[in-house]
């Protein structure tokens, strides 16, 4: 048996008394996007869930949103998608980072972009199927700050109650102990699905809504589990609203380190932009930071 004490020593909290009186916590990054920045920051050592339904952007959105990380602040990202093709992300990250349409891009933009993008992004084979310890080991590897499981039910796990909790806690201590965050999307029930989630007044009627944190497939283990949760939305046959992605927190574990729960009904609107990456209240976090395609 391992004879190394489980005991914190005494004192060991004292630096964050400290920190938390004086104001000096910590604080999570942001993209410089007050509209998402004021609720939503990346921390180090979490457990993130993002949560929406089918066909939504949920993909799409995260790894914008890593994007922005890794121009902003060197941030590297490993990604495991059981449900995309390394090159249909790639083609989406290029897009992004060269702010022009792919097909307007010549081979060797397109070639400048991809070996940026493979410096910071690291993609595991998803030709094989994972256990949750295996996508760990893997993670563990790749040694990136930011790691994507997408998603927890293309994973080959113990479909259970316990076979969730036995991820989660597997997930925790994993974060815990190395520092890294893992971001998990997550699917509803069906439940969320069904004709009492349709907008039935004003002028999303007949759109479906939202899920709500507790239609998360897995349930109320997740959610305790967890440090921050993010729900994507999208309304892709409505006229007005297919080319905005919604975006609410629907829990933020600490507060004191940024971020805050979005008030209700009032989510944040994030605009496609052509699929370039988001503009948010019109700023667009790229701008400024995007390849010189020139060199």
């Amino acid at each position: 048996m391992d004879k190394t004490s489980k005991i914190e020593p005494v004192g060991s909290a004292m630096k964050y008394l400290i920190d938390f009186k004086e104001g000096n916590l910590k604080q999570g990054i942001g993209i410089n996007c007050p509209a998402l920045d004021d609720y939503f920051k990346h921390k180090n050592s979490q457990l993130n869930l993002i949560l929406g339904h089918d066909n939504v952007g949920k993909t799409f959105f995260i790894i914008w949103y890593y994007l922005c990380l890794v121009l902003i602040h060197k941030k590297r990202v490993c990604i495991w998608s059981g449900e995309n093709k390394k090159g249909q992300i790639m083609r989406d990250l290029i897009q992004m980072l060269a702010g022009k349409k792919f097909k307007e891009l010549s081979r060797s933009e397109i070639q400048q972009c991809a070996n940026f993008i493979e410096y910071y992004f690291v993609f595991v084979d998803n030709k094989f199927l994972y256990k949750p310890n295996e996508l760990l080991e893997v993670f563990e590897e790749a040694d990136c700050e930011i790691n994507l499981i997408d998603p927890y039910t293309g994973l080959d796990r113990d479909m259970t109650y316990q076979g969730n909790y036995e991820f989660l806690n597997m997930t925790r201590q994993f974060v815990n102990n190395t520092g890294k965050t893992i971001y998990v999307n997550t699917h509803p029930t069906s439940e969320s699905g069904r004709t009492s989630m349709l907008y039935t007044q004003g002028d999303w009627i007949g759109q479906l809504k939202p899920p709500l944190r507790s239609h998360i497939e897995g349930g109320k283990s997740f959610l305790n589990r967890s440090d921050d949760m993010l729900i994507i939305h999208r309304m892709p046959s409505s006229k007005t609203m297919k080319y905005f992605t919604l975006l609410s927190t629907e829990k933020i574990k600490d507060v004191e380190s940024g971020g805050k729960i979005t008030p209700l009904n009032e989510p944040i609107l994030a605009e496609y932009n052509y699929g370039l990456g988001f503009k948010l209240n019109g700023v667009d976090p790229l701008e400024k930071y995007r390849i010189n395609l020139n060199k």
